[in-house]
């Protein structure tokens, strides 16, 4: 345990921190960018699903920034600890603090009058989250490019601006059309694009 708890230690102090700095940037500019006050369901859905989600891909995609350099994945290797177990570690946090974040912005909602059902609502927006952040973590570790692995979720979330016509049971913005179907499958997706993500990883490494 305390060697798990080092390695988160040294996760958020040196490399973690600045991607939460950029996660609360995003809450605080959300009250200027999006609708907030004295929403009924289907508005605060859409504020969630449009904006809240994306915290995903700024938790998700830097999992493996940290080792960057094959000759700090090469050191890494040469440790203990498997490199899974640390890719492991840090999607555990990234989890974490994602679900903390989304938390946030429910409380805040109702706090500004809105009317919903926070827990289905937190689990809607947490499996989309899920998904997008899952999504650009398998294309970073693909191809190992971060700037690839940021692109593609924000090419399928503008897809999706579209309709579902394209994707189907993996549309992101069901709840605010009444649907939470396929939210089960986008939290189902996410989980395997992240378990994909770590062990692809270490396949390529």
């Amino acid at each position: 345990m305390e060697a798990y708890a080092k390695i988160s230690k040294v996760h958020l102090k040196h490399h973690f921190k600045f991607h939460i700095l950029a996660a609360v940037l995003l809450l605080c500019l959300m009250p200027f960018l999006v609708s907030t006050e004295n929403l009924g369901p289907r508005e605060t859905a859409k504020t969630l699903e449009v904006y809240a989600a994306l915290l995903g891909v700024v938790f998700f995609v830097p999992v493996f920034m940290a080792d960057q350099d094959k000759d700090i994945r090469d050191l890494l290797r040469s440790k203990q600890m498997s490199l899974t177990v640390v890719h492991g570690i840090r999607v555990l946090l990234a989890a974490v603090f994602l679900a903390v974040a989304e938390a946030v912005c429910i409380f805040f909602l109702k706090g500004c009058g809105c009317t919903f059902p926070m827990w289905r609502y937190f689990f809607g927006v947490l499996a989309e989250a899920f998904f997008l952040g899952g999504l650009g973590m398998a294309v970073y570790s693909l191809t190992d490019n971060p700037a690839v692995g940021y692109m593609i979720p924000l090419v399928y979330y503008a897809i999706n601006l579209g309709g579902d016509k394209y994707v189907r049971n993996f549309y992101l913005f069901s709840m605010a059309e009444g649907n939470f179907t396929p939210k089960y499958f986008l939290a189902a997706g996410g989980i395997l694009l992240l378990l994909f993500g770590v062990l692809w990883r270490r396949l390529s490494s």
